[in-house]
């Protein structure tokens, strides 16, 4: 009797367990669906905010003083300046105490070689490819 009972409960048991576990990984499998797709939808987005750039860079191309350029010079023009002051007081020893500023030392640098290099190797590439 006793034995006949304990099978009836370890198989209710065991079979309660199981639904758990299974519930478990459906939940598992439905939240890793739910990343998957987040994920796919981040990547849409990011297409089409850089195909949204890349037109307005397109539009912009053919005038000296676009939104784009501009803003870049209000930032980039500062910059070289207080580049060249600290480099040109560096070599020369003018004694001119530029001051210095850390975070423009720290990331200046790499800000100046993007956009002068970066858009030079651009423009020669724009170059080569109309000819």
């Amino acid at each position: 009797m006793m034995t006949g009972v304990l099978s009836v409960l370890s198989g209710r048991l065991l079979d309660r367990l199981l639904q758990l576990a299974q519930t478990h990984l459906d939940r598992t499998a439905e939240r890793g669906r739910l990343s998957a797709g987040l994920a796919a939808e981040e990547i849409r987005a990011e297409i089409k905010a850089r195909a949204e750039a890349r037109k307005v860079l397109i539009a912009e191309s053919g005038y000296l003083f676009s939104a784009g350029r501009i803003g870049r010079l209000a930032f980039v023009l500062p910059l070289a300046l207080w580049w060249s002051a600290v480099c040109l007081d560096s070599v020369f020893r003018f004694g001119w105490a530029v001051a210095e500023v850390p975070v423009l030392r720290d990331w200046g640098g790499v800000i100046v070689a993007s956009l002068f290099l970066a858009d030079g190797v651009k423009s020669l590439g724009r170059i080569v490819r109309a000819r």
